[in-house]
């Protein structure tokens, strides 16, 4: 497989992106597979527990955990926008493979573009909800059970160390899993290939270009970590719907960006050369 050619340029990601775009927007909110399925498989462990502030207080992250009836409410009310974004982040993603700086990449040619894999994109995000949901369960399921059996007092600082740890980890495997989205992505608006060769495609890449990819990953993670953390201080401060409103506005800026820098990614990494593109219309 050839190296990877001169590293990816800031400048090279905005040239061809829309800037806001709604489009992007919907790609960036595509991208929160792996953040839901770390909520779903704390959500289960809470449940399972009896006692969400114990969950919370267990891993070490004080973040609030729903209930189990509150969690399925709003999963079954996300999975209509779930459909939506992924054919649109779908669409987008095949467009940012040749920008038209004469016809940017707007929410009706997306969503127009991504009708041919709105299906094979939204069960890549399936199968990445999955694999973050079950690997959090693995790794933080552990920890929870011990501090139920024993108590947070009885494990003390060897408790707070086995928590950092799994957190840690957990947290690691969610970089991971968030690159091999955008790679999996990437690879299916290019080729028509099965969801699960788009899959096996991003991680074979990965495992090919294994220190370039920690940082792309570390790169991937932070910035999405920046945006959900935004957007939970403006909704802590001045309420849900602002903090709802922050994460449109931030993921509309940053989502075009994001899109056409893993669409330049791709074949840097060893991708196979375009065998589609975007429609002529």
């Amino acid at each position: 497989m050839p190296e990877p050619r001169e590293p990816l340029g800031l400048a090279d990601a905005i040239r061809g992106a829309a800037i806001p775009s709604l489009a992007g927007m919907a790609y960036e909110l595509s991208g929160l597979a792996w953040v839901l399925g770390g909520a779903a498989a704390l959500t289960s462990l809470a449940a399972l527990a009896g006692d969400p502030e114990l969950v919370s207080d267990a891993v070490g992250s004080g973040v609030p955990i729903p209930g189990p009836l509150v969690a399925t409410g709003l999963f079954l009310a996300a999975l209509p926008l779930l459909l939506v974004c992924s054919r649109v982040g779908g669409g987008a993603a095949r467009l940012s493979i040749a920008p038209d700086p004469e016809r940017p990449t707007t929410l009706l040619r997306s969503w127009a573009e991504g009708k041919s894999v709105q299906t094979s994109a939204a069960a890549i995000w399936i199968q990445i909800f999955g694999m973050m949901a079950c690997g959090t369960f693995v790794l933080l399921g552990p920890i929870v059970a011990l501090t139920a059996l024993v108590g947070p007092e009885t494990l003390g600082p060897f408790g707070v160390v086995l928590s950092g740890l799994a957190l840690v980890l957990t947290l690691a495997y969610a970089a991971e899993l968030g690159a091999l989205h955008q790679l999996a992505l990437a690879s299916l608006v290019r080729h028509d290939r099965g969801v699960g060769s788009a899959v096996l495609h991003g991680w074979r890449l990965m495992r090919a270009r294994p220190e370039h990819m920690r940082r792309l990953a570390a790169a991937e993670f932070a910035l999405r970590a920046l945006i959900l953390i935004a957007a939970s201080f403006a909704g802590y401060l001045a309420g849900g719907p602002w903090g709802l409103a922050q994460l449109a506005l931030l993921a509309s800026l940053v989502g075009s960006v994001r899109c056409r820098a893993w669409s330049l990614i791709y074949p840097r990494l060893g991708g196979l050369s375009v065998s589609g593109g975007p429609r002529q219309a």
